[in-house]
């Protein structure tokens, strides 16, 4: 950190909201003492030793020489490496906060819940005013997969587990979850996965071996009139594929919070199809109340030398 006292990050987020930034601002310096976030895009910013960032300009923070700290304004951190300019210096860490644990494990439950008790059904009959009951589904015969069983995808199982739900976790490597959750891995278990369970939802971080995992080939595995849930990455899936799925009537539904494109543009078939359901990327908004004492803690280990939390490996990408 500056002799004088004041520590200066540059900062960049992709909404463009100058009041989100003053946000950070104020609960950084609650933590640091004075601080002040630049604009990655102004000159100032190429003296910063510490980068806050989400989606920056390709090549940009490789302009930043005196860089130490990159961190990601949430868990992914795809956005980062697919700057091939991303200097190897700096250190790069993710955020877990645990609200987003509990922001992205309410997305799910709010949208499986949904799926289990026929909210799309009901909603288009009270469109046509039509007062008709189904026969109530129950969660011990809906088994789930949850792809991605990292901090936030342990705590969606467990949350699902909890009300009833037949709960398997799929990891690259061989892993034990806490019971009742069941465990699968590699190429093997994904498969079994995929042929065996009603509801899919994937919080995969995006990887070279995580891009277009869900294809033509993984939909046909599933289930015939399977819901499927994507809470990871967009390029996770190949969009045709899901939307073939679908309208062939494979697929029962699905939920969809990310997308190859953000935003989402007008014309994407996405939009004129009924059982897609659609957010725009909000399942789990980072919330610098909750998360800037991870910030703070990640600015002072780079400013004094000390371990860090959270470090990202860029072999591995995440």
């Amino acid at each position: 950190m500056k002799a004088d006292g004041e520590v200066k990050i540059a900062y960049f987020d992709n909404s463009g909201r100058d009041d989100k930034r003053r946000w950070w601002q104020d609960c950084l310096s609650e933590r640091l003492g004075p601080c002040q976030l630049i604009s990655l895009e102004d000159s100032a910013a190429l003296g910063c030793e510490f980068a806050l960032v989400w989606y920056p300009p390709q090549g940009r923070l490789a302009q930043l020489k005196d860089l130490k700290l990159i961190v990601s304004l949430g868990q992914g951190v795809d956005h980062l490496m697919a700057d091939k300019s991303l200097p190897d210096g700096p250190a790069i860490t993710r955020l877990v906060d645990p609200d987003m644990s509990h922001a992205l494990s309410q997305w799910v439950l709010l949208n499986v819940l949904d799926y289990l008790r026929d909210g799309r059904h009901y909603r288009e009959n009270a469109k046509e005013r039509r007062f008709e009951a189904r026969d109530q589904r129950q969660t011990k015969n809906l088994p789930i997969a949850v792809y991605g069983m990292g901090a936030i995808g342990l705590v969606i199982a467990q949350r699902l587990a909890a009300i009833g739900f037949d709960v398997s976790g799929w990891s690259r490597s061989e892993r034990n979850f806490p019971e009742p959750i069941k465990s699968a891995h590699g190429k093997a278990g994904f498969d079994a996965l995929l042929a065996s369970c009603d509801i899919h939802i994937c919080i995969l971080p995006l990887t070279p071996s995580t891009t277009n995992l869900f294809d033509a080939t993984a939909f046909a595995r599933m289930k015939k009139g399977a819901y499927f849930i994507n809470g990871g990455r967009g390029k996770q899936v190949v969009e045709a594929d899901l939307l073939a799925a679908l309208r062939a009537q494979h697929l029962d539904g699905a939920c969809l919070d990310v997308f190859v494109e953000e935003p989402l543009p007008p014309q994407h078939p996405f939009w004129q199809e009924p059982a897609i359901t659609i957010w725009p990327h909000v399942a789990a908004q980072t919330n610098p109340d909750t998360a800037a004492d991870q910030v703070a803690a990640a600015i002072r280990a780079a400013a004094e030398g000390a371990p860090f939390s959270n470090l990202v490996d860029k072999g591995r990408g995440y």
